[in-house]
């Protein structure tokens, strides 16, 4: 007998009890994602029990605590996690009998969304996912008393008692998640008001008014276009694309638009919750104030930050390669089919312009990669891209829209000269609706409106 041969049947077992435990949590999974929560949580109990040692038990042992993670469902998916703006719902002070009526407010929030005009035109950008987050008690820290839930909610500092949650707990949630973005919208039980900031807003009750402004400050890091006189205790005036802590035409964040003449922006005194020293781009209106709809400045920022998540180019075929190095596609005489498939707002659609780029007009040193070629399909962090280097050379195909947003290149071999190709494929989101004489974007700076993707061919 092999040395180490009575290794094998404990090897065996081991594997055994984790795939078993594995089969386990995911039935536990399947029950809270049907709505089976007190199901959940006992089939969690007993897999923390059977199986302490598994990576499974270890999850379900955490999930067994008094408040805890108890799974997660779709509430609106409009496309893939890794190339949509995926929104978490998360509730706090919710006890075991009031999670389904958590289900409930959670269904009631993406109308919220698209019913307003900015997040409507972007609709099909953003998924809607919901986290059932289990309370032990229904209260919010504060006045002397704690309670034991699950964001840790408790009254902040401010002079109406703005609620807030701890953000560590949010990330841990997160954790529990197979896909995320790290933003979320926590309502709380038994708060009042709500805070936003760093890609979490916090709910007070179910103050459904207050969702969108508080998402504006999570997700656009938009601030107040209001003044109150409560303003006296605050500290220096902080700087967003729709606040200025001064008045100069010239510096304020908006100026792009100043310059660019458009008559609904200007510049004036009342913001960020200051009568004095902050400043504002517009004089009422604006959902970050009291008002439907975002303003103009509002609604630039946060389409940038919806195209920071979101590549303009949903999918492509044949998978795209840009790199010189790897082996190119043979144009023969069956030819050559690309497909591209670009996001596709509400009311507008994103212009595509295709190019078919001899290789001589790249050099024959160095890495070989497309014209600005830094785009990578589904990244999250497509602002720290740059904007693409500016093609000079004439389309093959030019500019076009299409309302289904798919896009097709057919070439024959008829085409072309024999020799090596660059076919590049760029995908635009002008923001300019039908009917409306100024675009939603009049600057953008990372370049995150623009996407590309592009193969090597060969002609023999």
């Amino acid at each position: 007998m092999h040395p180490a041969a009575w290794l094998l049947p404990l090897l065996l077992a081991f594997v055994d009890a984790e795939d078993d435990a594995r089969a386990a949590l995911e039935k536990a999974e399947n029950a809270a994602r049907a709505g089976r929560y007190s199901e959940a949580k006992a089939a969690y109990e007993r897999l923390a029990k059977k199986s302490p040692d598994t990576e499974a038990g270890k999850i379900a042992a955490r999930r067994s605590t008094p408040s805890a993670y108890l799974g997660w469902d779709w509430v609106v998916e409009h496309g893939p996690s890794s190339n949509r703006v995926d929104i978490v719902l998360m509730g706090d002070g919710y006890e075991m009998e009031h999670l389904k009526g958590f289900a409930k407010l959670a269904a009631d929030i993406p109308p919220l969304f698209e019913r307003q005009a900015t997040f409507r035109e972007y609709w099909n950008y953003l998924n809607f996912l919901r986290c059932d987050l289990l309370s032990a008690e229904s209260g919010v820290d504060g006045f002397g008393r704690e309670y034991d839930t699950a964001l840790n909610a408790k009254t902040g500092d401010t002079y109406a008692g703005h609620v807030v949650i701890d953000r560590g707990r949010v990330s841990a949630m997160f954790a529990e998640m197979p896909a995320h973005d790290n933003l979320a919208i926590c309502f709380v039980k038994n708060g009042v008001l709500g805070t936003g900031g760093g890609g979490v807003a916090t709910i007070g009750g179910r103050e459904a008014t207050t969702t969108v402004h508080e998402w504006g400050h999570a997700f656009g890091w938009l601030g107040d276009e209001y003044e109150t006189a409560q303003s006296a205790h605050q500290g220096a005036t902080g700087r967003s694309a729709n606040v200025s802590d001064t008045a100069d035409p010239e510096k304020v964040p908006w100026a792009h638009w100043l310059e660019a003449k458009h008559p609904g922006v200007g510049v004036y005194e009342g913001a960020a919750a200051r009568a004095k020293g902050a400043w504002r781009p517009t004089t009422t209106g604006c959902t970050m104030a009291s008002g439907e709809r975002f303003c103009l400045v509002c609604q630039e920022a946060l389409v940038l930050r919806i195209y920071a998540y979101v590549d303009p180019i949903d999918t492509c075929a044949p998978e795209a390669q840009p790199n010189r190095g790897k082996p190119s596609l043979e144009l023969g005489p069956e030819g050559l089919t690309f497909d591209v498939q670009v996001m596709r707002p509400t009311s507008h659609a994103l212009d595509v312009t295709w190019w078919i780029l001899p290789e001589a007009r790249f050099p024959t040193t160095g890495g070989g990669s497309i014209p600005g070629g830094r785009s990578q399909a589904g990244a999250k962090d497509r602002a720290r891209r740059g904007a693409l280097v500016p093609i000079t050379d004439e389309p093959f195909r030019p500019p076009s829209g299409a309302p289904d947003g798919k896009h097709q290149l057919k070439l024959a071999a008829k085409d072309l000269e024999p020799g090596k190709y660059l076919v590049v494929c760029r995908a635009k989101d002008g923001t300019k609706l039908r009917g409306e004489k100024w675009p939603w974007v009049l600057k953008d700076a990372d370049g995150v409106l623009e996407s590309e993707r592009a193969w090597w061919i060969t002609v023999k």
